[in-house]
C-alpha cells in the first residue's frame, strides 16, 4: 500500500510517461508540480522514487542530482487505474446512500401521516 505522497509522485510520473516509454524528468519539475501541502524536497522525492522502484511500480534507468530517467511499470499503471476506479465507485455509493436515505425519510413521513389519518378516521 502506498501513502499519499507516493501516490502523488506515481500519478505525476504516469502523467509524464503517457506512451509507456522512459522519460527524463527534472527533480525540480517534480517538486514544483506536486501539491504544496505535502512539503516535499528533493531528498524525500528520491526516497519515494527508490521505494516505488523497489516495489516494482516504476523503473529507473538512471538518476543524478538534477534529473531522473523513469518509466511506470504495468503494476504502477494498474494501481493508478484501480485508484481512479475506487474514487468513482465511492462517489457513486455516496450518491446512492443519499438517495436511499431521502427515500426512506419520505416514506416514513408518508407512512406516519397515513397512520395518523386512518387512526383519526376510525376512532
Amino acid at each position: 500500500m502506498l501513502d499519499a505522497r507516493s501516490k502523488e509522485v506515481l500519478k505525476l510520473i504516469d502523467s509524464y510517461c503517457k506512451e509507456g516509454s522512459y522519460q527524463v524528468i527534472e527533480l525540480e519539475e517534480i517538486t514544483s508540480s506536486l501539491p504544496p501541502k505535502y512539503k516535499m524536497d528533493k531528498e524525500i522525492i528520491l526516497q519515494i522514487l527508490k521505494h516505488l522502484s523497489s516495489a516494482d511500480y516504476i523503473s529507473i534507468k538512471y538518476r543524478d542530482d538534477k534529473v531522473i530517467c523513469v518509466c511506470p511499470l504495468p503494476f504502477g499503471r494498474q494501481f493508478i487505474e484501480a485508484e481512479e476506479e475506487r474514487k468513482k465507485n465511492t462517489k457513486k455509493m455516496k450518491n446512492y446512500a443519499k438517495g436511499a436515505f431521502i427515500s426512506a425519510l419520505i416514506s416514513a413521513l408518508i407512512g406516519a401521516f397515513l397512520g395518523t389519518l386512518i387512526y383519526n378516521i376510525i376512532f
